[in-house]
C-alpha cells in the first residue's frame, strides 16, 4: 500500500520545510491558497472550495493508497481581542477550526474505507495560552477536542486522529515575534532551544506508523512547560 501524504495549508514556513523532508520517502501533495515555488513537490493551488477539493482528492487518491492528511491551516492573532473586528474573528475561527473540520468531514465521506490518518498541527504555546493569542489558542485547543472525539467515534474502524503540538522553530513565527517574546517562549522549554525540522519529521513519521494513542496530543516542542 502506498502511503500518500496530503498537506493542507502547505505554504507556511514549517509546512514547506517538512515537505522537503517528507518527499524523499512519501508521495506528497501540497495544497494551499498561496503558490509554492518548488518543482520537486506536487502543488495544487486552491481557494478551498469544498467541491473543488473533493474533485482534487478523488483525482489524486486511488485504492492502492493509504492517505495521510496533515492540516497546517493557521491564522494567528494580530491584535488583542477587544480590538479585533468581527471579520477578523470570523477569519481566525474559520481557518483554524472550521476549515479543518469541514475538510475532515469531506474526507471521511469519500475515503472512509481507505482508513485515513488525520494529523492536526497545533502549538504548545497555544495549548498553554498567552496574552494576545486568545483566538489562536481557543481554536487550536478546539482541534484537540475534535480529534479526541473523532478517535472515539471512528477509531474502531482503523481511522487515526492525532494532534501535534509544535514549539518554536527558527523561521516562520519566530521572525514575527519580538525578541522579548522569543526569549519568553524559549525559557518555557526544557533546554532553551528551538525545535528542528528533523525533530518534526520523526514525530510525523511516528504518528503515521504508530496506531496507538488514537486521539492523543504528541509534543514536538523540546519539553514546553
Amino acid at each position: 500500500m502506498n502511503k500518500k501524504i496530503i498537506i493542507f495549508g502547505a505554504s507556511s514556513f514549517i509546512a514547506q520545510e517538512i515537505s522537503n523532508k517528507l518527499r524523499d520517502n512519501y508521495e506528497l501533495i501540497c495544497i494551499s491558497k498561496k503558490r509554492i515555488f518548488n518543482k520537486k513537490i506536487k502543488f495544487i493551488k486552491t481557494n478551498y472550495n469544498l467541491n473543488s477539493i473533493q474533485k482534487t482528492l478523488e483525482k489524486n487518491i486511488n485504492k492502492k493508497d493509504k492517505p495521510i492528511f496533515i492540516f497546517f491551516n493557521s491564522l494567528s492573532d494580530k491584535k488583542i481581542f477587544v480590538k479585533k473586528t468581527i471579520k477578523e474573528i470570523e477569519n481566525i475561527i474559520y481557518v483554524n477550526q472550521i476549515l479543518p473540520i469541514l475538510l475532515t468531514n469531506l474526507i471521511l465521506k469519500k475515503f472512509f474505507f481507505y482508513k485515513p490518518i488525520f494529523l492536526y498541527i497545533s502549538s504548545s504555546r497555544g495549548k498553554k495560552g498567552d496574552k494576545g493569542i486568545s483566538l489562536y489558542s481557543t481554536t487550536k485547543n478546539a482541534l484537540s477536542s475534535f480529534a479526541k472525539n473523532m478517535a472515539i467515534e471512528y477509531g474502531k474502524f482503523g481511522i487515526i486522529f492525532k494532534v501535534i503540538l509544535l514549539g518554536l522553530f527558527k523561521g516562520g513565527l519566530k521572525n514575527k515575534l519580538s525578541n522579548k517574546n522569543n526569549k519568553k517562549i524559549l525559557e518555557d522549554t526544557f533546554n532553551n532551544s528551538y525545535v528542528e525540522i528533523d525533530q518534526l519529521l520523526k514525530v510525523v513519521e511516528y504518528s503515521i506508523d504508530d496506531t496507538s494513542g488514537n486521539g492523543s496530543e504528541i509534543h514536538c516542542d523540546n519539553g514546553f512547560n
